[in-house]
């Protein structure tokens, strides 16, 4: 118990805003590579005819990562959640170390 104690009291709120930088650069780093992805396979595919096998390929292709990108709101609403909980967390052990004084 008094090592969770000891190790809760090195975290800082500073420190857990430190880990958030690391996350928004992730996400936005995925959203460029995602609307890149899509910008070139929307080009290619407008080069194919229609209804060739390269075009269908190129077409699912884009339907595919279409759907992924339904999930970015999903995701960043996951990263804002496990920083509300950790500094949540902190808050606490901040205020339970304040308590036992």
């Amino acid at each position: 118990m008094k090592s969770i104690q000891k190790h809760m009291k090195s975290i800082s709120k500073k420190g857990q805003l430190g880990g958030l930088t690391g996350s928004i650069i992730s996400l936005v780093v995925a959203i460029i590579v995602l609307v890149l992805g899509l910008v070139v396979l929307q080009e290619l595919r407008d080069t194919q005819t229609a209804g060739t096998e390269a075009f269908t390929a190129a077409n699912d292709s884009l339907v595919g990562l279409g759907d992924f990108a339904d999930f970015i709101p999903i995701i960043v609403i996951a990263v804002a959640a496990s920083v509300i909980i950790g500094l949540i967390l902190v808050g606490f052990a901040f205020s339970a170390r304040g308590k036992s004084r």
